[in-house]
């Protein structure tokens, strides 16, 4: 990269880090809400999405150390 480029790369991430920053400053906070209540909808649905798994496996763990329960009374009872 000669000198000329990387002096106006330079000022073109300036002037759009100033951009970016004056563009936050406008105090629309409509926007930021909605873009909040659409990331916390987004969010709230990846939840879903990787619970739905989890409790299912959980259920499967219950189910397996009820039954394993069952078969150790019953071990226990014919062992006496």
């Amino acid at each position: 990269m000669n000198r000329k480029s990387l002096i106006s790369l330079l000022g073109m991430l300036l002037l759009g880090t100033t951009l970016m920053l004056l563009g936050g400053c406008s105090g629309e906070k409509e926007e930021a809400g909605v873009v909040e209540q659409a990331s916390d909808k987004v969010a709230g649905k990846a939840v879903e999405y990787l619970n739905k798994p989890l409790d299912a496996a959980k259920r499967s763990q219950a189910a397996q150390d009820a039954e394993t329960q069952k078969l150790e009374d019953v071990l226990e009872e014919s062992g006496e």
